[in-house]
């Protein structure tokens, strides 16, 4: 789950809505009333009564902030990097001795040890630079690596338990309203295999 709104899957998720509003597959509630529609108690799953679909909503912020395993999670990841941040800083720190000494000692350094101090800057530099990509700017980096470790099984859990509420709620189609997506579609209305059998015609 992420924080990140794709305004994209969202503006096509609440299309979607809006297309079962039209057709008279999904309505307000009935009566007139002006009541509100009923909210969990954890205020997390909102399901839309409707006379053919009923349609929830999760907030995945409010789960992510709620959810002690995600919080634990967090701060181990926030552990991990700052672990990081303290070798980059070693790293430059020894950049900036060697610079320091070619500074103060030019005028009575030989030629030689110049191009060797400069060969160690040059070298220790790509070798921050080669530390930084591994652990942040890569698609494979350490960071992503891990953040995924970490993640993927508290998410996992958590779409089990969002399933198992669908189920008891006799849901048809959940949204996350944060990431904008589809995070449950009951498995009736998975119309792949027809529309594969139809392009065989």
């Amino acid at each position: 789950m992420t924080k990140i709104i794709h305004s994209r899957s969202l503006i096509a998720g609440l299309s979607f809505v809006s297309l079962l509003l039209m057709l008279g597959c999904a309505s307000a509630p009935q009566g007139g009333t002006g009541e509100q529609p009923n909210s969990s108690s954890s205020g997390s799953l909102l399901p839309w009564q409707s006379s053919g679909v009923k349609i929830g909503y999760i907030r995945s912020d409010v789960i992510q902030e709620k959810y002690p395993e995600y919080r634990d999670a967090d701060v181990a990841l926030k552990n991990e990097n700052r672990k990081w941040l303290e070798e980059v800083d070693e790293l430059e720190e020894n950049i900036r001795k060697i610079e320091s000494e070619l500074d103060d000692l030019a005028l009575i350094l030989s030629d030689e040890r110049k191009a060797e101090l400069a060969e160690e800057v040059t070298n220790s530099r790509k070798e921050l630079q080669k530390f930084r990509q591994k652990t942040w700017y890569d698609e494979k980096s350490e960071y992503v690596k891990r953040r995924k470790e970490l993640m993927e099984p508290i998410d996992a859990r958590v779409n089990d338990a969002i399933w198992r509420v669908c189920d008891q709620k006799s849901l048809d189609i959940v949204f996350d309203t944060v990431a904008g997506n589809v995070v449950y579609v009951k498995p009736g209305f998975d119309i792949t295999e027809d529309v594969l059998e139809e392009l065989q015609h």
